[in-house]
């Protein structure tokens, strides 16, 4: 049995089988994540805040996840969880991606990122449609953030 197949058959990943060991730190505030579910109109999903709390700015150990782009399926990847305590001036923090996702490329507020790969492409939630989906988002391409998953916790299942 390969281990995709053995993650797949169990009741889901463990927690640190998802993230490099010994990354990610305490949150120090919330209040970064506060400000975006006020202009966002809605909560950040639970299964998030709970990982967040003891993982923030972590790097993931599995960070693979297929999507179906415009031009057929690809392999994409999250390297690490942005800070979700971190201001505008960190580049690796949500508040500073999700207000360049805004400044920069037109989105508005709902599409709030929380990972990021290597080359700058995000994974993000999108709240448009009431609770939030993950979708991924490349800053090269012409398309529309493409969905992932329904959860939060649905992604983390898919990363291999």
């Amino acid at each position: 049995m390969t281990d995709r197949e053995r993650r797949q058959s169990s009741d889901g990943p463990s927690e640190d089988s998802v993230w490099e060991t010994g990354s990610g730190r305490a949150l120090i505030s919330l209040a970064a994540l506060h400000l975006i579910e006020d202009a966002v109109g809605q909560p950040f999903p639970a299964a998030y805040l709970e990982v967040i709390r003891t993982r923030n700015a972590a790097y993931f150990e599995r960070q693979a996840f297929s999507v179906v782009t415009p031009d057929g399926p690809e392999e994409r990847s999250v390297a690490v969880l942005l800070s979700a305590d971190g201001d505008e001036t960190d580049a690796e923090s949500v508040l500073s991606q999700w207000r360049t996702l805004q400044d920069e490329h037109g989105f508005g507020p709902q599409v709030v990122p929380f990972g990021m790969d290597g080359g700058g492409n995000l994974v993000c939630f999108d709240f448009s449609a009431g609770e939030p989906t993950v979708v991924s988002w490349q800053h090269d391409e012409a398309w529309d953030p493409i969905r992932v998953a329904e959860s939060f916790a649905a992604f983390l299942e898919r990363l291999i």
